[in-house]
């Protein structure tokens, strides 16, 4: 495996040494017209940020890359692709890592290995002025070789840690590049249905309460699934139901 990687044709890689986030670079891009497929890859961010504003760990030695989509279905199916990028993540790894491994998915777009943050995607969207939108990024950050040492409030894994001290980056790249055209083949002709249910296969959390903040609004409740649209059901402790969809927990209409 050499350290450039090999992606199918329907890619065309951006590599670059160190950017403030692959998000707000491929949001720049996608705003300066670049195709559909183009896959910015950056071996360090400086300024890269989770949905709720914390700073993700980003040294050399892990994935931090971000992929520019111009969707030409409706904007409420779009954060339905969210799922699209887990699943394809967390393929990737499964096929990367030792057996036995842990491999959980944490709603919306975290991925934990061993019961600890190895992951996290991210969306963002050029706003709610068209339908469908004019651009969409799916971000992937992975711990491969490091994770935060002494992290607060919570603790994280790393791909080498979990005892796959031979992946590397380029190969997760890969893997995931193949596997996010699997699977967005499959949820183009097939719906969202074989997505949530493989989705649901890994999903941690279910019926177990979960605090959930959206904007200024912070709900607390058991997690019951998620639906055949693809939203989070949360019931609260009065036992009333409440669906958030990935379009309203990553604010796409606000951008």
């Amino acid at each position: 495996m050499s350290d450039s990687p090999q992606l199918p044709p329907q890619y065309e890689l951006v590599q670059l040494e160190q950017v403030d986030s692959v998000m707000q670079e491929a949001a720049r891009r996608a705003r300066d017209g670049a195709e559909e497929g183009t896959l910015v890859w950056a071996l360090e961010q400086g300024d890269a940020r989770t949905r709720r504003g914390y700073r993700w760990y980003s040294p050399p030695g892990n994935l931090y890359c971000s992929l520019i989509l111009r969707p030409d279905f409706p904007n409420d199916r779009c954060g339905q692709l969210a799922y699209v990028a887990t699943l394809s993540a967390g393929s990737a790894l499964a096929g990367l890592l030792s057996p036995m491994t842990g491999l959980r998915y944490r709603w919306p777009t975290d991925l934990f290995i061993n019961d600890l943050r190895a992951g996290q995607i991210m969306l963002a969207a050029s706003g709610a002025h068209s339908d469908p939108y004019d651009w969409l990024t799916l971000g992937v950050m992975i711990n491969i070789e490091q994770h935060p040492a002494n992290p607060e409030p919570e603790e994280f894994n790393s791909v080498h840690a979990s005892g796959a001290a031979d992946v590397t980056v380029a190969q997760v790249l890969e893997e995931f590049a193949r596997y996010f055209l699997k699977w967005i083949n499959r949820w183009a002709e097939d719906g969202f249905e074989p997505i949530g249910h493989q989705w649901q296969i890994r999903a941690d959390g279910v019926g177990e309460d979960m605090e959930l903040h959206i904007g200024d609004q912070c709900l607390r409740g058991s997690f019951v699934e998620v639906d055949k649209l693809g939203r989070l059901v949360i019931a609260s402790p009065d036992q009333v139901e409440h669906r958030i969809s990935i379009n309203e927990y990553f604010a796409l209409d606000e951008k």
